[in-house]
């Protein structure tokens, strides 16, 4: 009896390993196609300072686009335009300068010291070139990889 339950446990677990390779991964289906992706660099007023604006076009205007993770930033996407397709836009700043840090055992030499700027490590994996974005669809939050964005 035991022999017939060690040979019907190893074709049941023969049976489930096959059939898992044979399965194939659905690609996720998006709502909405991106039209065009681009970022467009800017120095204001304080010339050590980078604006980076980032313009996302899609197509379906029922979906609202939340952020976007490029360069490791991230930015809160507005929605600046609203026809057939819809026009997302995001901005972040960057700084161009290394600030040099006083480090002394006197605290108070100290005191002109900037705090650090800390970039938080994105969830993602991202070229240079590419870009994330996250965005609600059936009150889930689902993300979209945009594999060119193009410098304006």
């Amino acid at each position: 009896m035991k022999k017939f339950v060690g040979i019907g446990l190893i074709v049941a677990l023969s049976i489930a390993l096959f059939s898992c390779g044979t399965s194939k991964a659905k690609a996720q289906e998006h709502p909405f196609k991106v039209l065009q992706a681009t970022y467009v660099n800017s120095v204001g007023e304080q010339p050590d300072l980078v604006k980076t604006t980032i313009k996302i076009s899609i197509d379906n205007k029922e979906i609202k686009l939340d952020s976007v993770y490029f360069r490791n930033h991230k930015a809160p996407l507005k929605r600046v335009e609203i026809d057939e397709n819809s026009l997302f836009k995001g901005s972040f700043i960057t700084s161009t300068i290394l600030h040099d840090y006083i480090l002394h055992s006197d605290p108070k030499q100290e005191f002109g010291n900037k705090p650090p700027v800390t970039v938080s490590k994105l969830p993602f994996e991202i070229k240079d070139n590419e870009a994330v974005v996250s965005y609600f669809y059936k009150d889930k939050i689902n993300y979209y990889k945009i594999l060119e964005v193009k410098e304006d």
